[in-house]
């Protein structure tokens, strides 16, 4: 693969895994309270919808490895963009393991499950060292891992908004307050992975440009 179709292929890739992660969001119904019975609820009224959600999800984290990779690369840094690239994959990793689960919870909702049951299972199962260890290995990767790659982008001389509305998704998706502040991370990271998308974009032209000069200047 050429340089310049590389550029362009990550700064596709960048666009799309935020916004099909978005939609994912938006498409899956958000439980009324924050606890296993109310998501068990959400799932149970909509079951097909989860399902959706889970798959343009799980194509939205496909895409995250190219963007990634795309992301870290630009950066002079090479210790922080490597540190960056890691965490990121390993809470990619973690984020596809918990969403192991969803298709088991569908599952857990039938008609013909006792709910009460349903309800303790799935805490004995998010109380788990295993899972444990993912949620952890999300925050620590999944949120900080894009930080650490845009401040190491910024420090290379690109747009400050990278980070900035990276970090400013980060702090809402902590936030946990609904539906719509969450849905507004999920924007917030597009938008810093959309600026990052435009100077790789740039990049691709700039070269495409400078090629064509050589050419037309040797010919």
């Amino acid at each position: 693969m050429s340089t310049d179709l590389r550029l362009k292929a990550g700064a596709l890739a960048l666009v799309t895994a935020p916004g099909l992660m978005l939609a994912g969001h938006l498409t899956q119904l958000t439980p009324e309270k924050h606890d296993t019975a109310s998501e068990l609820a959400a799932v149970a009224e909509a079951p097909g919808r989860a399902d959706v959600a889970l798959v343009i999800g799980f194509v939205g984290l496909l895409c995250y490895i190219p963007a990634f990779l795309a992301l870290a690369a630009p950066i002079r840094d090479r210790r922080s963009g490597l540190i960056g690239l890691m965490m990121s994959i390993s809470g990619l990793l973690a984020l596809v393991a918990l969403m192991g689960s969803g298709p088991v919870t569908n599952a857990m909702v039938a008609a013909s499950a006792d709910r009460s049951e349903m309800i303790a299972l799935t805490d004995r199962y998010e109380s788990s060292p295993v899972v444990t260890f993912w949620v952890i290995l999300l925050l620590v990767g999944w949120t900080l891992g894009p930080l650490v790659i845009g401040i190491g982008l910024w420090r290379a001389g690109w747009s400050i908004g990278i980070p900035l509305a990276l970090f400013a998704g980060v702090a809402l998706t902590v936030a946990d307050a609904g539906r719509w502040p969450l849905a507004a991370a999920f924007a917030l990271t597009w938008l810093g992975m959309a600026l990052a998308a435009k100077g790789l974009w740039s990049r691709s032209t700039s070269r495409t440009h400078v090629h064509k000069a050589a050419v037309e200047s040797s010919a």
